[in-house]
């Protein structure tokens, strides 16, 4: 049996395990960087590096700045007050926090920090209006990873165009180019919609209360703790607030991060003991066993075959908008079990080659392959956000695939609608 071969049955049994929930996830997954080692799918000196890659770091730290802001009066104070205003309406409370992600969002240069900033304001919540995380944290999700990065021009990639004119003209694609504002013009629409979805549908597909414990308890117990002093309660809001400038500052997320938790420790907010407790290291280790899977699926070639064989079958299409939903799609699978970076990395070329061979412009696919892997939150293998949910919201793998496959598919067609129509195939 072939190492691509094996690699994937590694993965149906991790998708099966989370599913059935018989084996805590974070132990499925380490049970799963095990078994990709003795088979020889990935070197452990590779599996090993994982714990320590920069965006391990940017997890870990912001728990701790997270926890350090929790420790403080500010999130208490503004949930009574959101709470107030929005006369306790968990729509109203849901929409304000939806939007202040996106907003966010096209700042903050790191989804898994984006994320753990929002997600202690909307536990405050959850605790003052009495109502489960359950309810609250995947619609947040999705706003942080769906909807980040739609305006181009102001957001940390606002040179993806050169990037991408880059790649047009070294696989021979000289005919057209794109623009500062050619993703946002496909983004900002779809990201609207996506709003709207993560306030009136997902919140439909959730569970009232948890079906896994909770990473939240931690945070809990920090709340009711005596309040700080009025120095150190003046140092934790300017040190979260430090972090939040130098991460849109874009200086490196994992080396902002990691000196808002060392500062959030040395000034006495919270103990080294409470530090390691917020750390929540049942989603570290999910998240570590994903993303070893997810590279080992890219060295085996397995990611790679499924993008050749789509491009293959495309080999007779000449409507353009089945074009664009196709490389949509390929990326949205690909996504689901490798992580959304690599995707782009891999799929973009075979893309551009593809729609040259087929003599179509490949401006849309490459919009709508962009789209897609920022568009599947069903696995927790496409981005550290989906694990960080899960934990947060005691979400199982079922509840995350039922919850997330609407507004992808409904992100793939209102994409391809928009850029098939904008950048004709033919």
């Amino acid at each position: 049996m072939s190492q691509m071969s094996i690699c994937l049955l590694i993965f149906l049994f991790m998708i099966i395990a989370f599913f059935f929930r018989k084996i805590p996830m974070s132990f499925t997954s380490m049970a799963v960087v095990l078994l990709l080692i003795i088979t020889g799918c990935t070197e452990y000196k590779s599996a090993l590096a994982t714990f320590g890659n920069s965006t391990v770091v940017t997890m870990v730290s912001m728990f701790i700045v997270a926890a350090g802001l929790r420790r403080t009066q500010m999130v208490t104070h503004i949930s009574k007050y959101l709470y107030k205003v929005t006369n306790g309406s968990y729509t109203k409370v849901l929409a304000t926090y939806v939007i202040l992600t996106c907003i966010l969002g096209q700042f903050v240069p790191s989804l898994v920090a984006l994320f753990a900033l929002v997600c202690p304001l909307v536990q405050s919540m959850c605790d003052e209006m009495h109502i489960s995380p359950s309810k609250m944290m995947f619609p947040i999700a999705l706003a942080t990873v769906s909807t980040s990065f739609i305006v181009e021009p102001i957001g940390p990639y606002a040179a993806w165009f050169v990037t991408q004119n880059g790649y047009l003209e070294s696989y021979g694609w000289t005919s057209s180019s794109l623009n500062m504002w050619s993703e946002t013009m496909v983004f900002l629409p779809v990201g609207i919609i996506t709003i709207l979805m993560a306030i009136f549908v997902v919140p439909k597909f959730l569970p009232d209360e948890p079906e896994l414990p909770t990473t939240m308890m931690e945070q809990r117990n920090l709340a009711k703790q005596e309040p700080l002093g009025p120095v150190r309660e003046f140092l934790g809001y300017g040190i979260f607030v430090a972090v939040i400038i130098c991460l849109m500052l874009g200086l490196p997320a994992w080396k902002v991060t990691m000196m808002g938790a060392v500062a959030v420790v040395v000034s006495g907010i919270l103990t080294e003991r409470e530090a390691i407790n917020s750390m929540s290291m049942d989603t570290v280790l999910l998240y570590v066993g994903v993303v070893v899977l997810g590279n080992a699926l890219g060295e085996t070639g397995a990611a790679e075959l499924l993008g050749n064989w789509i491009a293959s079958v495309l080999g007779h299409t000449t409507n353009g908008y089945v074009i664009g939903f196709a490389f949509f799609m390929v990326s949205y699978i690909m996504t689901s079990f490798l992580y959304n970076r690599a995707v782009s990395t891999v799929l973009i070329p075979i893309t551009i080659i593809t729609c040259a061979s087929l003599g179509c412009d490949p401006r849309g696919p490459i919009i709508l392959c962009a789209l897609a892997t920022m568009s599947s939150l069903i696995t927790p293998l496409a981005t550290a956000v989906v694990p960080m949910a899960m934990s947060a919201g005691g979400y199982s793998q079922k509840t995350i695939f039922k919850a997330g496959i609407i507004p992808g598919l409904v992100r793939g067609l209102v994409g391809t609608a928009i850029a098939m129509t904008m950048f004709p195939a033919f």
